[in-house]
Formats: structure tokens, sequence, C-alpha cells
């Protein structure tokens, strides 16, 4: 089966995950409200980080293993995200990707570097977890007749 596809650009993603991001941190903000913010704080920045993580990880993952396959943010760029095979990903492959995007990318942004080196622009925890993120969806789904 031969699935086709427009890749999502570089510039779109990255605008997705400011727009993801941005939310994810307003949340973190609500939820911590009553802490005493001092960023200048070691012990503050590891509890931030840790409440990011956990509310990323549920955010991202609850969002692209749904029907829209998108967050708030692909949503608003009208991107989708699919495994290779075209398909909705599963909750589990989900958490997995998400994890590695937390760590490696929006702790470090390193996944997203690699994408630039990437012919069909994926990311390390697209490579990882053998994922794409699409523009506008499948654009064609034909048989391939095998040899």
């Amino acid at each position: 089966m031969e699935i086709e596809y427009n890749l999502a650009s570089i510039p779109k993603r990255f605008v997705a995950l400011a727009i993801d991001n941005l939310l994810i941190v307003f949340i973190c903000r609500v939820l911590t409200f009553s802490w005493h913010y001092d960023f200048s704080s070691f012990f503050f920045i590891y509890k931030f980080a840790g409440v990011f993580f956990i509310i990323a990880l549920i955010y991202y993952s609850y969002f692209e293993s749904s029907e829209s396959q998108a967050t708030l943010g692909k949503r608003v760029m009208n991107l989708k995200v699919f495994d290779k095979a075209g398909n909705r990903l599963t909750a589990g492959k989900a958490v997995v990707r998400n994890i590695i995007k937390i760590i490696c990318g929006n702790y470090f942004l390193l996944g997203f570097f690699i994408a630039l080196l990437s012919e069909k622009k994926q990311t390390l925890h697209d490579i990882i977890s053998d994922t794409v993120v699409v523009e506008d969806g499948i654009v064609n789904v034909s048989e391939t007749p095998q040899p």
C-alpha cells in the first residue's frame, strides 16, 4: 500500500510547538499558582519542570492519539500526526513519542535540529516512534501490486 501525504514544514511545526507550549505553561502556572515564584531558585525550577513534564505528556499524548490526531497548536497550523502507515497513533505510541519529544525536544531542542537534516523532516521523536507530521492529512492511498 502506497500512502501520499504532504509533510509539515519545520516553521509550521515550530509555530504549533510554540502555541502548545504557551498553553501548557499557562496551565502549569494556574496549577502552581500558590507556589512562590522564584525562578532564581533551582528547587523551584526543578519542581516547575516536573509539573511541565507531566502536563505536557498528558496534553500531547491525549490530543495526538485522539480523533483529531492533533494538539491545539497543530490544529491551528492544520497539521496531524500519523504513523508511517497512515494510522492514528495508539495511546501507547503517543506516550512513547511524547516522552522523547519532551526530553529531547522541549527541554534541549536537540530532537528538532535533526529535522533540519532529515529527508522526511522528522524529528528525533518521529524517527524513534516511526511517525510523521503532515499537512491536511493523507492525500492519497493506493494499492501497490506485489511482485
